[in-house]
C-alpha cells in the first residue's frame, strides 16, 4: 500500500467531502479513492472500518475518515482528514444560514421552503422506511418486541414529550431485556470457542509518541476555550449529547437534534428547524450538519463551529479506541442486542418527528403535491434524492 504525505491526505479528503452527495454514495465514493485508485489503504482496511461505523453513532462517512486518516497519518491524519472532509459542507451550509436569517422574509424565498418542507416530510418518511427495512428483515409476529419498543418511543415523544436521549436509553435496555436471553442473536464463535476475529493492529497505536497526542492537547484546549462562553457551553455539550446516542446516522438522528434545539433549549422554531434540515441537504454533507445552521443562529461564526466539532466528535472519538477490536465488538452478543433495541427505538422517534413535520408543513394542494410526488419518486421509483431536492426547488418557484 502506498502512503500518501499528510497535505495530499486532506487534499482529497476535502475533495471528496465537496463532490460526495447522496449518503451511501459518499461511501462509494471513498472506497473508489482510496482503495482503488490511489490504493492508500486495502479493501479489507475499508471494509472494518464501515462494519465498525455501522454499531457507532454518527455520520458513517465522518468516522470512516477518521479510522483511514490515524491509520495513515496517526493522530494528526485521524484530526485533520475527517476535519477537511466536512469543510466544504460546513462553509455552504454557513453561508446558507447567513442568507436564510437575513433574506428569509422574502416572499419567493417562503414559497421555497414551503415546497422544500414538504420535501423534508417525504425524506423523513423514507429514512423511516429504511430503517424499519434494516431493523425488520420481515415484518412477522416475530418482531412484536422491536415494534414494541417502537411505540413505546413513539409514545413518549409525541405523547408525554420526554427527553429523547432517555427514550434511547430505554430502548437500549428493552433491546437487552426483550433479545439477550433468546437464542435470535449469538455470538460468532471459531472452533476453540474464541470470538472469531478479523487481523487487526492496522492502526500501529502502540508506536505513538508523546508528539504524536500533540492534536489531541489542540483540541482539547480548543473545546475549553469554548466551554467559558455560557452559549457556547450549552452548544457543545448539547451537540456532544445528540453526537453520542445518534445511532442509525442520517435523517434517524434528527429527533435529538428537534428534541435539544426546539423542545429543550428553544433555539429554533419548528419551522425554522424544518427549514435547516432542508437547507442541509442542498450541501453535499451528511444530516448532521444541520449543526452549523443551529450553531450560527445562536452564536454565529462561533457557535457553527463549535456545533459542528462537537457533534461529530464522539463518534470519532469511539472510532480511534476501538477500532483495533472492532471485530469483538460487533460480535458481541450484548452489543448487538442493544443496537437492535436503539435502532427499534429510533424507528418510533422517526415517526414522531414525520407526523409533527407533517403537520406544520402539508397544508395547502402544493405541499401536498410536492410530497406526494416525492414519495413516488423515492419510495416507488427508487430514484436518488438529489433529484427530488431539485425537482422541489423548480416546482416551488412555478406553483406557489
Amino acid at each position: 500500500m502506498k502512503k500518501p504525505s499528510l497535505y495530499e491526505l486532506i487534499k482529497t479528503a476535502f475533495y471528496i467531502g465537496a463532490v460526495g452527495y447522496g449518503g451511501p454514495a459518499i461511501l462509494v465514493l471513498m472506497k473508489k479513492i482510496f482503495v482503488l485508485e490511489k490504493k492508500w489503504i486495502s479493501e479489507k482496511e475499508f471494509m472494518n472500518s464501515l462494519s465498525l461505523a455501522q454499531v457507532l453513532p454518527g455520520a458513517a462517512g465522518v468516522s470512516i475518515m477518521g479510522y483511514i486518516g490515524f491509520k495513515l497519518h496517526k493522530l494528526w491524519g485521524g484530526i485533520l482528514a475527517p476535519i477537511l472532509f466536512i469543510m466544504p459542507a460546513t462553509i455552504v451550509m454557513f453561508i446558507l444560514a447567513w442568507a436564510y436569517f437575513k433574506f428569509g422574509n422574502l416572499a419567493f424565498i417562503q414559497s421555497l421552503f414551503a415546497g422544500l418542507g414538504a420535501l423534508v416530510v417525504a425524506l423523513l418518511i423514507n429514512a423511516t422506511s429504511i430503517l424499519s427495512k434494516s431493523v425488520f428483515k420481515k415484518i412477522t409476529y416475530l418482531d412484536w418486541k422491536g415494534v414494541l419498543i417502537s411505540l413505546v418511543t413513539f409514545a413518549g415523544i409525541f405523547f408525554l414529550k420526554l427527553n429523547a436521549i432517555w427514550l434511547i436509553l430505554l430502548s437500549g435496555l428493552f433491546g437487552f431485556i426483550f433479545f439477550y436471553f433468546t437464542h435470535e442473536f449469538e455470538d460468532v464463535k471459531a472452533k476453540g470457542g474464541e470470538v472469531l476475529l478479523v487481523e487487526s493492529g492496522t492502526l500501529n497505536r502502540d508506536t505513538l509518541s508523546i508528539k504524536d497526542y500533540a492534536p489531541v492537547f489542540i483540541v482539547i484546549l480548543f473545546f475549553l476555550s469554548g466551554l467559558i462562553v455560557p452559549d457556547l457551553r450549552n452548544i457543545i455539550s448539547a451537540f456532544a449529547g445528540i453526537g453520542t446516542f445518534s445511532f442509525g446516522g442520517g435523517f434517524a438522528a434528527i429527533p435529538l437534534i428537534q428534541h435539544q434545539v426546539v423542545v429543550v433549549h428553544n433555539w429554533l422554531s419548528v419551522k425554522e428547524f424544518i427549514d435547516g434540515i432542508a437547507l442541509g441537504q442542498v450541501t453535499p454533507g451528511p444530516v448532521f450538519i444541520t449543526a452549523t445552521f443551529i450553531g450560527y443562529h445562536v452564536a454565529g461564526l462561533a457557535g457553527a463551529v463549535f456545533a459542528t466539532l462537537a457533534i461529530f466528535t464522539p463518534s470519532l472519538v469511539a472510532m480511534i479506541l476501538l477500532a483495533d477490536i472492532h471485530s469483538r465488538i460487533q460480535n458481541l452478543k450484548i452489543v448487538k442486542v442493544i443496537i437492535k433495541g436503539i435502532l427499534s427505538g429510533f424507528i418510533g422517534l422517526l415517526l414522531a418527528v414525520s407526523l409533527l413535520f407533517a403537520f406544520k408543513s402539508l397544508f395547502n394542494w402544493q405541499t401536498w403535491m410536492i410530497f406526494l410526488m416525492a414519495i413516488g419518486w423515492m419510495m416507488i421509483l427508487k430514484k436518488n434524492s438529489l433529484w427530488a431536492l431539485l425537482g422541489t426547488i423548480v416546482l416551488s418557484l412555478l406553483i406557489f
